[in-house]
């Protein structure tokens, strides 16, 4: 089992040892890190793989299938599904949850914005990332496109792509939050990692993936202003980034050239995004045979993952309380500081936020959900829940302190601490130390069929339409052509 902690350590205790030095661009007799990268791609066998780098992407499709026809009906994925509706197009690949058929890179646009619109998709911890938002949209639209893609293809395709995400999302400026200096890694990853998975499965060789990670490069964005200020664009984001990838690939697949030297380049990946401040050994060391996606953590609530820990506290105390928690008088929420300062402040706006993005990522109303209602879930999110005089005011009664000794140093959600006093002076207290869904904390099998019956519910599946899902995703090693899922999905 890959070791996360073990792999960046071994960075940190390398040539790239802290303070972090800004690395030179690379010699022009060195090729640049896409090249490997393009090859792993390319050159990656199912029959060759871990099987617990399979099984996590069995797990992932699962997972966001599940998250992305519950969020088909949202903000944001509604006015593009119409807009594309209007707009047309040859009707290449599904828009999930609908008869709609567009051009593959806009049907992967708005699949992408479905995954990530109720914030209950899968994430990778040491990345602050959410790859299967970014690899899946892409992925199945171009296994739409081009037909023939087998379920095992589309799996090797897909656990190579998430292995090269993760790393990516790792080596720039190492243990950094990339929103800390003002990118939503997972956009920011989305372009190259879309583009590459796209590539592999419409059958590019391997100066064509290069050009083509090169293109989606060029396009690359992803600020995180849209998280300040609680916009649709937060969720947008990573939908512009698999359109981009697919688009790529289909460009290089027709000559068009895009840098060779997309990461390592004078004015390439790390420089233009990261100061040059990277470790190769993150991107490159162990490359086909070390798997940190595999270390994959999946959300039991459709909140931020920084909020997990608070919530799982909260719910603890619900749970022994019970009744009890209409004597609630106040609410402590002890937060690491990266918790703290992006989900709990500023606190009157994280109390009553006016927003269905800025209520997924506010610590307050995530934390006064559980207690009001002993469980969070898509439905505390909605405009409508928003309204609500309960949770409202056990919001009012939360205050938030930053508490250093709660960060979490390999990267993720930080430990927490939730206290509640009750009338009469009584203060019950619950510590969370991991997030569950976590690797080392995961959902139990029957929390997992939950989630998925779930959110086909909230989607309006009907029993008998998510049986037949459930039986596609259950064979997906033995289709022999992945439309099968697609089908089963529209």
């Amino acid at each position: 089992m890959f070791d996360r902690r073990l792999f960046i350590g071994s960075a940190l205790t390398g040539a790239l040892a802290a303070p972090w030095a800004a690395r030179a661009a690379t010699p022009a007799a060195q090729a640049d890190a896409i090249v490997p990268l393009a090859e792993h791609m390319l050159g990656g066998r199912y029959d060759d793989l871990p099987s617990a780098a399979l099984e996590t992407s069995r797990a992932q499709l699962r997972d966001t299938v599940g998250v992305a026809l519950a969020g088909r009906g949202e903000s944001g994925v509604r006015q593009l599904r119409d807009l594309g509706a209007e707009l047309g197009g040859k009707g290449e690949s599904v828009v999930w949850g609908s008869d709609l058929r567009l051009p593959a890179q806009e049907a992967a646009r708005i699949n992408a914005v479905m995954v990530h619109a109720l914030e209950y998709d899968d994430t990778f911890g040491p990345g602050f990332l959410h790859p299967s938002a970014i690899m899946f949209p892409a992925a199945l639209a171009a296994a739409d496109m081009v037909g023939g893609v087998s379920g095992r293809e589309l799996l090797t395709a897909v656990t190579l792509a998430n292995d090269i995400a993760c790393r990516l999302s790792i080596a720039g400026q190492p243990g950094v939050d990339g929103f800390a200096i003002g990118w939503h890694n997972t956009t920011l990853v989305g372009y190259v990692s879309s583009a590459l998975v796209a590539g592999r499965l419409m059958r590019l060789d391997r100066d064509q993936l290069v050009h083509a990670a090169g293109i989606a490069a060029h396009q690359a964005a992803g600020n995180a202003q849209s998280h300040v200020d609680g916009a649709l664009t937060k969720r947008m984001g990573l939908g512009f980034a698999s359109a981009a990838g697919v688009l790529a690939a289909r460009l290089a697949a027709r000559g068009v050239t895009g840098p060779v030297g997309v990461l390592e380049g004078r004015k390439g990946w790390f420089t233009q995004y990261h100061k040059g401040i990277y470790s190769r050994d993150l991107l490159l060391g162990g490359l086909g045979r070390d798997y940190p996606g595999a270390a994959m953590s999946f959300k039991p609530w459709p909140s931020c993952r920084g909020s997990h820990t608070s919530a799982d506290a909260a719910l603890q105390l619900a749970a022994a309380l019970g009744s009890r928690t209409s004597q609630i008088e106040r609410i402590l929420v002890r937060s690491g500081p990266a918790e703290w300062s992006f989900l709990t402040t500023p606190i009157a706006r994280k109390r009553q936020p006016a927003t269905t993005v800025e209520a997924q990522f506010s610590v307050p109303w995530v934390v006064a959900a559980a207690l009001t209602d002993g469980k969070v879930g898509i439905a505390h999110f909605t405009p409508e829940a928003l309204l609500r005089a309960d949770i409202r005011a056990m919001a009012a009664r939360i205050e938030t302190v930053q508490d250093d000794a709660l960060a979490n140093p390999t990267g993720g959600p930080g430990a927490a601490v939730v206290e509640v006093t009750l009338r009469g002076g009584k203060t019950l207290r619950r510590h969370v130390a991991a997030a569950k869904g976590d690797p080392g904390v995961p959902m139990t099998a029957a929390e997992v069929t939950a989630k998925f019956d779930d959110c086909l519910d909230y989607a309006g599946f009907a029993p008998a339409r998510l049986a037949e899902l459930r039986s596609v995703l259950d064979s997906i090693d033995r289709l022999a052509d992945i439309r099968a899922l697609t089908a089963a999905m529209a």
